[in-house]
């Protein structure tokens, strides 16, 4: 009977932590408001994205009520199984939880009629659409099952993503979400991206994680007429 009510409460625990996120609507992202304009979504999905995400203060009791929920996960039902949803709580604690966390419910939230896609780079670009998609329910949905799906690992090609953002047609704004460390350095993806921005397209950035190249990030959007956001604030 023990070993049904601790099932039965973890269970109740992986439901908590994954409603918080993926039932919430949200009009900004990271205090970024929802614009108007046709936005395009990039998040880097590198390895170094599996790192932890310090965050805020609520981000940093999140992560650590995930922690203890995915150790009582595997303690309690044991074996591979146990492992397998203890593991599945604790990765909502990563970089890349955290952006899950917030890009979500910010998907979520857009307006019907917004043009809108989501990109997702390593060595490579993954898309979710190869052209901007009206907001609607089913492309909204579309792109947050995209988004959920996502798993990080390889390279981080920053320069890579942000050409194929910038060739998009109709693309008026990127938010990129990274932690800012680029194959090659930042000085090089500085570089190219004054080359080929050459529709002032708008470039916000949202740096992930205590490691994140912060002067990197904040230049890259200063010089697109972007907004620079930590996930710390």
């Amino acid at each position: 009977m023990g070993r049904i009510r601790s099932i039965v409460a973890i269970s109740a625990i992986l439901m908590m932590f994954q409603s918080c996120y993926v039932m919430k609507k949200s009009d900004e992202f990271f205090g970024i408001e929802t614009s108007t304009n046709n936005t395009l979504y990039l998040i880097d999905i590198s390895g170094s994205m599996e790192g932890i995400d310090e965050g805020s203060i609520k981000d940093q009791v999140m992560r650590e009520a995930g922690n203890k929920a995915g150790s009582a996960v595997s303690n309690a039902i044991g074996g591979k199984i146990g492992s397998i949803l203890g593991k599945q709580v604790t990765k909502q604690a990563t970089k890349l939880g955290a952006v899950k966390r917030k890009l979500i419910p910010a998907i979520k939230g857009l307006p019907d009629g917004k043009k809108f896609a989501v990109f997702a780079y390593n060595n490579d670009v993954t898309k979710q659409s190869v052209e901007l998609r009206i907001a609607s329910n089913m492309s909204r949905t579309s792109a947050n099952i995209f988004v959920e799906n996502l798993k990080a690992g390889g390279g981080t090609n920053t320069s890579l993503g942000l050409v194929e953002a910038l060739s998009t047609t109709g693309v008026q704004e990127i938010v990129l979400m990274s932690d800012g460390l680029p194959n090659g350095g930042p000085q090089a993806v500085l570089d190219e991206i004054r080359k080929v921005n050459t529709n002032n397209i708008i470039i916000h950035t949202i740096a992930f994680g205590e490691d994140a190249d912060h002067n990197f990030m904040r230049t890259l959007a200063q010089e697109n007429n972007g907004t620079f956001i930590t996930s710390k604030m």
